[in-house]
């Protein structure tokens, strides 16, 4: 009995330890909720998807992309876990899914302050602008939906930082920008922009956050991050992020 306890001890240890060495991961700069920071990628979701691998007993290194080129490691790879992303019916069959129930942000259009040139009731009316998104994001795909078109009213960037740019009233490149309060915020804080320097304009939808794998990867490797998400949910580690970050950007 013994010896049979030690051979299943031995395979356990095994199995981890193959799934640590496949195991990828990829991510944007988006913060608060995945971003780099001296040197480590930190942030809201980050730490939730390091715990949810520290309790599944999964080792792996969290590397940090242009989304569009995460997006398509993670799409085109076995074994390859990306987060934050939306769950769009354009990428429903590309990957496996993991909700991270309880986050969840609402997306907006945002003008510049000083633009009172520029009057909008609904997103038709926004077709008469120019709208900065982030490449392959979830307000790239759904603008795209609703009609808008690249290189005339819709225009993609590598990052949040180029669309504030644009949007400098010296320049007007763009028109608007897409993005939600807190990490538009943040992106504000850290070029040195004052808090006010965006006005929300119109609103787009409300995204709920998740993690996934590409097609390729096996269920049981799925099955085995999902449940262990829902035990660092039980033990109150889920709460204790959120309430770490909360109080880091003083939200209440």
């Amino acid at each position: 009995m013994k010896q049979l306890l030690l051979i299943f001890s031995v395979l356990s240890l095994t199995i981890v330890s193959a799934d640590a060495q496949k195991i990828n991961i990829v991510t944007e700069e988006w913060p608060p909720y995945n971003y780099t920071e001296n040197g480590k990628v930190i942030g809201v979701t980050t730490d939730i998807v390091k715990a949810v691998l520290d309790r599944a007993g999964i080792d792996a290194k969290i590397r940090v992309y242009p989304w569009a080129r995460a997006y398509s490691i993670a799409s085109e790879n076995e074994n390859t876990l990306i987060y934050t992303i939306l769950r769009l019916p354009e990428r429903e069959k590309l990957f496996k899914w993991i909700k991270l129930e309880g986050l969840s942000i609402n997306m907006y259009l945002y003008r510049h302050k000083s633009r009172s040139d520029i009057a909008v009731k609904s997103l038709e009316d926004v077709k008469k602008y120019r709208v900065g998104v982030t490449r392959q994001t979830s307000t790239h795909v759904f603008l795209l939906s609703q009609g808008f078109k690249e290189g005339v009213n819709l225009l993609p960037v590598n990052s949040e930082m180029q669309n504030a740019l644009m949007a400098d009233p010296t320049l007007k490149r763009i028109d608007f920008t897409t993005g939600d309060k807190l990490s538009l915020a943040m992106w504000l804080k850290k070029a040195g922009l004052p808090p006010d320097y965006w006005k929300e304009e119109v609103f787009l939808f409300k995204e709920d956050f998740y993690m996934a794998f590409g097609k390729k990867t096996p269920d049981a490797l799925v099955e085995r991050m999902k449940t262990a998400f829902g035990q660092i949910r039980e033990e109150g580690k889920f709460d204790a992020i959120i309430e770490a970050y909360t109080k880091k950007f003083q939200l209440r």
